[in-house]
């Protein structure tokens, strides 16, 4: 303590006293004494502070020999010796130049040259887009987005499904197709019959369908318009339910009270009940995302329920513009006629396409899509279903041979488009059957494709022959 003391007097301290707390004046002061203090004789200078590694300046000139014009080693980002003039900086006000540093961790040291040792791997820089060596980027796996992206999501499916078999059959070629194996299924105008299809039970389920139709036709058009809505109704569940399975997440119950208000309207309200319901129905859809009852991502569900109710709901509802009474006088029943022909007309396609098809067919009518589809089956089927329009309905009031043929060569073009659209969603989505509410046949929507196009195309086609 007593040598603590006497250091602490020499120093200007009292005894003691430890750490004091000195204002301005006593310390600017303590610093003009020290300043002129002289060192003693036998005082060791304090140690020179460690050197620093320089502050590099960019871009870095190469040197004739090939090494690099500034080392390391020139102080505290002083110039060094070396070729060439140091390059200026930009003043930190001046517009960005565009020099942006790629890292490389395992880049071997750019030099041999000792006084590079120190860094191994550092960055490397580049001027300009030309500079980039993508040799050198080395794995950049990890900036990949590995999640697993489902249905709409994901951005690996084809623009056509590669589902091109029923049953693990083997896809034909794209423009030849061999047709004597046998089977069972529909189709318009397939080669190869489908595996694993029961063709009595199709035919039975077929010939039901067909029995149930007439009883409700005898009944009357109302009966017939609640049979319909039924059916399109159902319809449109199914589609819901693939578009689920797919990954959407669609406004189900809007698209199905929608669908079922069209098909009442229509029939009370004729073509101005299109328009209501078809605003209606987007505008809610919207909403319906907008509000969060369903939460999901609003532009491809909107699209998708948009489009399952365009496709069931409104194609479906000119069943019900079929069925309403006719203003002209005369023609109180006539719209349970009108729909009995379009439903035969694309039955009796349907079903001869498929027979000419699995007989003859050769040549794949859209391979892309459906390849057991031939365009011998497809003229086949033409031609009967014009004869069927002119010999069958032409014979119904209050259709004429001439009225029958303008149908029938009508439906012979669009059912088979109606067919090939439902392919191609199947296809898309990766499905060989839409349901299995008809067994021997599919679901409904394989069942009703082309009558979904027939119906408005038959409706358009007798207001322009002015019967309704």
């Amino acid at each position: 303590m007593a040598e603590e003391d006497d250091e602490a007097s020499s120093q200007g301290r009292q005894p003691g006293e430890g750490v004091r707390i000195i204002g301005a004046d006593e310390a600017s002061a303590a610093v003009e004494a020290g300043g002129s203090r002289e060192p003693a004789a036998d005082e060791v200078p304090p140690p020179p502070p460690p050197a620093r590694q320089p502050t590099l300046r960019f871009p870095i000139e190469d040197s004739d020999e090939g090494g690099a014009a500034y080392p390391p080693g020139g102080g505290s980002g002083d110039r060094v010796a070396g070729p060439g003039p140091m390059p200026d900086l930009p003043h930190w006000t001046e517009p960005a130049t565009g020099e942006v540093p790629r890292i490389l961790p395992d880049t071997p040291a750019a030099s041999d040259d000792p006084a590079w040792a120190g860094y191994g791997g550092a960055a490397r820089w580049r001027d300009s887009g030309q500079d980039w060596d993508d040799a050198e980027l080395g794995d950049a796996s990890a900036l990949a987005d590995d999640e697993t992206r489902l249905g709409a999501l994901d951005t690996s499916r084809s623009e056509v499904s590669d589902l091109y078999t029923f049953d693990d059959e083997a896809a034909p070629p794209p423009t030849q197709i061999r047709t004597r194996a046998a089977g069972g299924g529909r189709g318009a105008g397939r080669g190869p019959a489908r595996t694993g299809r029961d063709n009595t039970q199709a035919i039975l389920i077929g010939v039901g369908l067909g029995a149930l139709f007439l009883i409700f036709a005898a009944l009357g058009p109302k009966y017939m318009l609640v049979l319909a809505a039924v059916v399109v109704v159902f319809l449109n569940v199914e589609l819901f339910a693939v578009l689920r399975q797919a990954g959407y997440k669609p406004a189900t119950l809007l698209g199905l009270v929608a669908t079922l208000a069209l098909m009442f309207g229509v029939y009370w309200k004729g073509e101005r009940a299109i328009p209501l319901v078809v605003v209606l129905v987007t505008v809610f859809t919207f909403l319906w995302y907008l509000a969060g009852v369903v939460r999901a991502r609003p532009t491809v569900n909107i699209a998708a329920t948009l489009m399952a109710f365009l496709w069931a709901g409104l194609l479906g509802s000119y069943a019900g513009l079929l069925l309403r009474p006719s203003t002209l006088p005369g023609h109180g029943r006539d719209g349970v006629a009108f729909l009995v022909a379009a439903v035969l007309l694309t039955v009796v396609n349907d079903v001869i396409a498929y027979v000419a098809g699995q007989a003859f067919g050769r040549t794949a009518l859209a391979p892309a899509v459906s390849p057991h589809k031939t365009w011998e089956g497809f003229g086949v089927a033409f031609i009967a279903t014009a004869l069927c329009g002119a010999g069958i309905v032409g014979q119904i009031h209050p259709f004429t041979v001439k009225r029958g043929l303008a149908l029938g060569l009508v439906i012979a073009v669009v059912a088979p488009l109606g067919d090939l659209s439902e392919s191609m969603v199947k296809r898309d989505i990766g499905l060989k059957d839409m349901g299995n509410a008809l067994p021997g046949h599919g679901g409904l929507a394989d069942r009703f494709d082309g009558l979904l196009f027939a119906l408005p195309a038959t409706y358009y086609l007798l207001q322009w022959m002015k019967v309704v």
